[in-house]
């Protein structure tokens, strides 16, 4: 069984972090109105926090040889833990 960690995501467009998770080199964060939103780690900074882990969005425009990225994103629910 693998370890629950806290995970949340500041976008620029959202004015409170975002629930995420973070699966290989992909960091996954879902919107109020459910959208899934898809960065890469070398889009994001990592701060490790009494609460979890928070990233902060860096580089929106990321790698151009990540955009054909097929990491599936965790399901919705999965969010909710």
């Amino acid at each position: 069984m693998s370890e629950y960690t806290n995970c949340t995501l500041s976008v620029p467009d959202e004015p409170l972090p975002l629930p995420a998770r973070r699966v290989l080199d992909c960091v996954f964060a879902l919107t109020p109105a459910g959208r899934i939103l898809h960065f890469h780690l070398g889009q994001v900074s990592e701060d490790a926090t009494a609460e979890g882990v928070h990233f902060r969005l860096t580089a929106p425009d990321g790698a151009p040889e990540r955009a054909r990225c097929r990491v599936i994103p965790p399901l919705v629910p999965e969010f909710r833990r």
